[in-house]
């Protein structure tokens, strides 16, 4: 408590040992002791350590890959889009992210965080070697910006440029039915549905509901069994 009083901290320790000099010039900058002196977050971005990260090489078939999906991506129902959503952020493997995050993070030229129209084209330019009109551009984020807040985040970027087949494997599926299942069992109802697409702020309108469990409750029964809800997701059409 002392040295956090003083602003006072050193590198000496072990864990220091591999760490490069731009790095802990970059730590040292953000654990500034006087607020006048200390970097903003726009400033931060801009460090030398942080620009050398950013600018590293993204592996171009990774990269030519989850271009071409993003492209084709398509608009689902709300209950695939959050079905696909919670995998997407939740049940993918660390390589898989990590791979994404290299791509995600190549596009974002500003690094903060989301990609706009134009760092998207830019994106697709200089990877791709294609370059997209905007009228493809505004049709792509109509189908990936599904919160339509102008700009694709991760989460959606996750989603719409990984190859949907190898995101809803049968285990994943599982994991995303027991999102539903609130109550462990072993069916959903559509009072389940409902808390999951409505949770926070989402509004959704009753008729809406009522399409997605008619769509999903093949035998009309009120309950939506697993193998009726991998039917619903694995349907490209829906």
């Amino acid at each position: 408590m002392s040295a956090i009083k003083k602003g006072s901290f050193n590198f000496n320790n072990a864990a220091w040992k591999g760490v490069s000099a731009d790095a802990k010039d970059f730590i040292t900058q953000l654990l500034t002791y006087q607020p006048n002196k200390r970097p903003t977050a726009e400033q931060a971005i801009q460090h030398k350590w942080i620009q050398t990260m950013s600018a590293q090489k993204v592996d171009g078939d990774n990269a030519k890959d989850a271009l071409d999906n993003l492209i084709n991506f398509h608009a689902h129902n709300t209950m695939k889009t959050a079905t696909l959503t919670f995998i997407g952020s939740q049940l993918i493997s660390k390589a898989e992210r990590e791979q994404l995050a290299s791509v995600f993070k190549a596009l974002d030229k500003n690094a903060d965080g989301k990609l706009s129209k134009q760092e998207v084209k830019e994106g697709y330019y200089n990877h791709d070697g294609r370059l997209l009109s905007d009228e493809e551009i505004d049709k792509m984020f109509d189908a990936v910006d599904t919160d339509q807040s102008g700009y694709i985040d991760y989460t959606e970027f996750v989603v719409a440029s990984m190859n949907e087949k190898a995101l809803m494997t049968n285990e994943r599926l599982a994991g995303a039915f027991k999102m539903f299942d609130k109550d462990g069992s072993g069916t959903i109802s559509p009072s389940e549905i409902k808390a999951v697409l409505t949770a926070g702020e989402a509004k959704i309108p009753q008729m809406v509901l009522d399409k997605i469990l008619k769509q999903v409750d093949a035998n009309g029964d009120g309950q939506i069994s697993f193998e009726e809800f991998q039917t619903l997701m694995k349907n490209a059409s829906t």
